[in-house]
């Protein structure tokens, strides 16, 4: 009798496996489930469960987190269940699908990020932006989250110094890898001071690829990084230039988050949204 998919498989396929391109999105997902259970030999008398089981457990406990009212005592593909069925076609109606009641793994994947991302309680970071001088008028540091116009790396904490004597800023940046939840902390990066004022620090950045432009404003606040790559070099990205500016990270972290849910209730069952409030956005 087949039995359960080892967890090491479910990992990879749930992680959303890089080479399924879009035909594989549109196939059964208990047929995807199929062949990658293939790929693997377990030893007899290992499984306790049938595969069949085992992947309707995972589309019903993922429904019934966006609160489809799934019948939790069977345990069949739609095909052999008409309600089961019944509630698959309302969800690929909500997905914007064609409403065939057979869940293809691309839509597989489009639930189990939606039950993921429902109850998603988010990443905390130091609230709010700070931008100071020292007494001595020495050194001026500063601590917030960094982000460009595409919130490009939305969620981390950058901390900045400059001192004067030195003729340096170092600023230091721990980024939250959101698809692989990894934090990163990445080397400090080193900018020249060109031009000190009480209220104003400018620092340049030469590398191979581009000249990033340090600008501090100790009296409005505000910290922005110009990117300008060298474009005459082929060995370099191609990437326009750049404006990266220091924000309040309380707010760039409740926007993204609220995004992702916003999205995730549309898969909501349409009787059950009022339970999952619209949130506001944070100005």
């Amino acid at each position: 009798m087949i039995k359960s998919i080892p967890v090491l498989v479910f990992l990879l396929i749930l992680s959303g496996i890089a080479w399924a391109d879009e035909k594989e999105d549109q196939r059964n997902a208990y047929d995807v489930f199929s062949e990658f259970d293939k790929l693997v030999k377990p030893s007899p008398g290992s499984r306790e469960v049938t595969l069949e089981e085992d992947v309707t457990s995972r589309i019903k406990r993922y429904m019934a987190n966006l609160l489809y009212p799934v019948d939790m005592l069977s345990f069949v593909r739609p095909e052999k269940d008409q309600r089961f069925r019944e509630l698959v076609v309302t969800l690929q109606k909500q997905m914007g699908e064609a409403a065939t009641g057979t869940l293809t793994y691309g839509q597989f994947n489009k639930l189990q990020e939606a039950a993921h991302n429902i109850d998603e309680s988010g990443v905390y970071v130091a609230p709010g932006k700070l931008v100071y001088r020292s007494d001595d008028g020495n050194s001026v540091g500063a601590r917030g989250t960094g982000a460009m116009t595409d919130l490009a790396n939305p969620i981390n904490i950058n901390l900045m110094l400059c001192v004067r004597s030195e003729g340096t800023c170092e600023m230091s940046a721990s980024e939250l890898d959101l698809k692989d939840r990894m934090l990163i902390a990445a080397a400090p990066v080193i900018f020249d001071i060109k031009t000190w004022t009480p209220n104003r620090i400018t620092a340049v950045r030469e590398h191979p690829c581009g000249t990033a432009s340090l600008t501090v404003d100790v009296q409005t606040k505000d910290v922005t990084i110009t990117s300008v790559p060298h474009a005459d070099l082929s060995f370099c990205s191609k990437e326009p230039a750049s404006i990266w500016t220091l924000v309040d990270g309380f707010k760039v972290v409740w926007n993204l988050y609220r995004d992702r849910y916003h999205k995730a209730r549309e898969l909501v069952y349409e009787p059950a949204k009022k339970l999952f409030p619209i949130r506001v956005p944070a100005n």
